[in-house]
């Protein structure tokens, strides 16, 4: 997952020599319906979490279907209960099929690294761990050459509970729904 870091942030930085016949930057803005995945969570604790995704990407066309893109986002995630949140930056690399000048559909990993989880004082609260997997599927609607909307969907391949601290053995993946809207330079 290093090389997959290293390799976006280069893509995302403009290094595309050699890489793609067109590129487009542009930002997103969205909200998150997130939720962690656990047999472990009790059910008074389950319900998700409304957050905020704010990103930044690079598109880089290899021909009129096929393109890349690379982003950096900041996701606000977990579930609703305030012990069980977190939040992360994370670089999803998308590959983006486009059926037509409208609709797309973009699939890739996501790394994502942890950057704040809610902590009390005065209880013994579950620690997360820092970094995150996920698979992200997702389609995309170009609205004008330059305004567009996704629908995505991330689900987490890594146990999000660093649980050695209390003692206890917690499972549980990151679950979400994004719906965001952007701009295309």
């Amino acid at each position: 997952m290093k090389k997959a870091l290293l390799i976006a942030t280069v893509l995302l930085l403009g290094s595309n020599y050699g890489v793609a016949q067109a590129s487009r930057y542009g930002v997103r803005i969205g909200a998150n319906i997130s939720s962690i995945s656990s047999d472990d969570i009790a059910d008074d604790f389950d319900t998700g979490r409304i957050g905020v995704v704010v990103g930044f990407f690079a598109e880089y066309a290899f021909n009129e279907k096929l393109s890349i893109q690379p982003e950096i986002q900041y996701s606000g995630q977990g579930n609703k209960e305030e012990d069980l949140r977190a939040d992360y930056i994370q670089v999803p690399i998308l590959f983006k099929y486009n059926f037509n000048h409208i609709f797309n559909i973009q699939l890739g990993p996501q790394a994502g690294i942890k950057i704040w989880e809610w902590e009390d004082n005065q209880n013994d609260n579950v620690d997360f761990n820092t970094f995150d997997y996920a698979v992200v599927g997702g389609i995309g609607v170009n609205i004008t050459d330059n305004f567009f909307a996704t629908a995505r969907y991330s689900y987490g391949l890594a146990n999000v509970f660093d649980d050695e601290d209390l003692g206890i053995s917690l499972d549980g993946n990151n679950t979400v729904i994004q719906l965001s809207v952007g701009y295309r330079l």
